[in-house]
């Protein structure tokens, strides 16, 4: 993976990576999609998103941003929005462990 310092490096690739998909998203949702959206160039406390209010559109949003050092530690913000009667809390519980696990190993 290629580190990207600013935000206009990220974008290039982005643009790159986005013009040579072949194929994009034209239906519904299934339930077996997750969004990402990495927002590298920020840190944030919190983030939200919209919601349809449509009962078919119950996809988990995932995002994280641009870590930072705070009291010696390393800070990732990492956000997780998803509805209450498809995800309990156990389980986004155990995602965050497993990822803090992962990211101390490295």
């Amino acid at each position: 993976m290629l580190k990207k310092d600013t935000l206009e490096e990220y974008v290039i690739e982005a643009t790159k990576a986005a013009s040579n998909q072949k194929e994009y998203f034209t239906g519904p949702l299934g339930n077996d999609i997750f969004q990402f959206s990495p927002l590298p160039w920020i840190s944030y406390t919190h983030i939200s998103h919209t919601n349809s209010g449509k009962k078919d559109n119950a996809t988990p949003l995932f995002d994280w941003g641009k870590y930072s050092e705070k009291d010696g530690k390393m800070m990732l913000p990492f956000s997780i929005q998803a509805h209450h009667s498809f995800v309990d809390g156990i389980h986004i519980g155990k995602l965050a462990d497993l990822l803090q696990t992962y990211l101390n190993e490295y």
